[in-house]
């Protein structure tokens, strides 16, 4: 009976692993985005405001955009690889270390 249902959530996560991988990637990048533009604006802060401004806005959009590239693929990659309670307990363990994330940051 157990193995019904899991292997049906399992079939339902894995037709599902492209808004997966996408909600995941974009949590992470919500978390960790304040972490890059401060890294990003200290980097910049000696420099005058127009340069300041060019290299922020070309900085997030490289930093940011390859990042999320490389965690939706990777994720991808690693979800497709995994099958029934494997793939289930890796999503929820993603999940959960997102919000683990989050409240410590005190984003929820």
């Amino acid at each position: 009976m157990f193995e019904k249902y899991m292997s049906i959530a399992a079939q339902f996560l894995s037709n599902n692993l492209d808004e997966i991988c996408l909600s995941v990637t974009a949590v992470a990048i919500m978390i960790a985005g304040p972490h890059m533009t401060s890294a990003i604006k200290r980097f910049t802060k000696p420099y005058n405001w127009f340069f300041k401004f060019c290299c922020f806005i070309i900085l997030c959009t490289v930093i940011l955009g390859f990042l999320s590239k490389i965690l939706y693929q990777g994720l991808k990659h690693w979800y497709g690889q995994q099958s029934g309670l494997a793939l289930i307990l890796w999503i929820a363990g993603t999940y959960l270390g997102l919000a683990f994330l989050a409240k410590r940051q005190k984003e929820i």
